[in-house]
């Protein structure tokens, strides 16, 4: 243990580091000093620029929440159950709804989530953004039309080729597909 305490103050880091290979944050002030000063001025300038920018990004002390002024109000197709189904009414019409902003452009359909069957991703009254694709895979999120309930749930094809609707939260249950052709998958949730 000695030894190890001898190494770590030669060279400036943690016994955590020379044993374990973890990084602290003074490992990282040592290193970042000896690079900035390699640096010209200008140079320590841009990356001082740089680090200060990335500071809304990684502080964990700030959270940014929506206000009125990075919202907007979009027009949703209808309502997926993120439960145990939501019945499709034939008088079913568009409604509008506000959400955080911006809003991605290349989306075929925006629906309100109702229910928590999909947290922790998607949460009740959430609204999701679905996008129309040729083909599905097994473990992608879909939002989904089967016997006259719409659903967003995680896509579950076994080797056999039987289909499922996978709830994410426990306390929901799965819906098999017993008749494939009976299902109708709008797309792929990608917000």
């Amino acid at each position: 243990m000695g030894a190890l305490q001898k190494m770590s103050d030669l060279f400036g880091v943690s016994i955590g580091r020379i044993t374990d290979g973890e990084t602290n944050s003074s490992d990282l002030v040592v290193k970042t000093s000896q690079l900035m000063r390699l640096l010209s001025i200008q140079h320590q300038q841009e990356v001082y620029e740089f680090a200060k920018s990335r500071l809304s990004y990684t502080s964990p002390s700030i959270v940014t929440f929506p206000s009125k002024h990075n919202t907007t109000t979009i027009e949703v197709d209808g309502v997926l159950s993120a439960g145990v189904g939501e019945y499709l009414d034939d008088n079913s019409e568009p409604f509008s709804v506000t959400v955080p902003a911006p809003v991605p452009d290349n989306y075929d359909y925006a629906f309100k989530i109702n229910g928590s069957s999909m947290e922790p991703y998607y949460h009740n009254g959430q609204v999701v953004f679905i996008k129309k694709v040729g083909q599905y895979r097994d473990g992608q999120t879909v939002a989904a039309i089967y016997d006259g309930c719409a659903y967003l749930k995680r896509l579950a094809v076994d080797d056999d080729g039987y289909a499922k609707l996978i709830s994410l939260n426990p306390d929901y249950p799965n819906v098999r597909i017993d008749n494939k052709e009976g299902m109708k998958l709008l797309g792929v949730a990608f917000s």
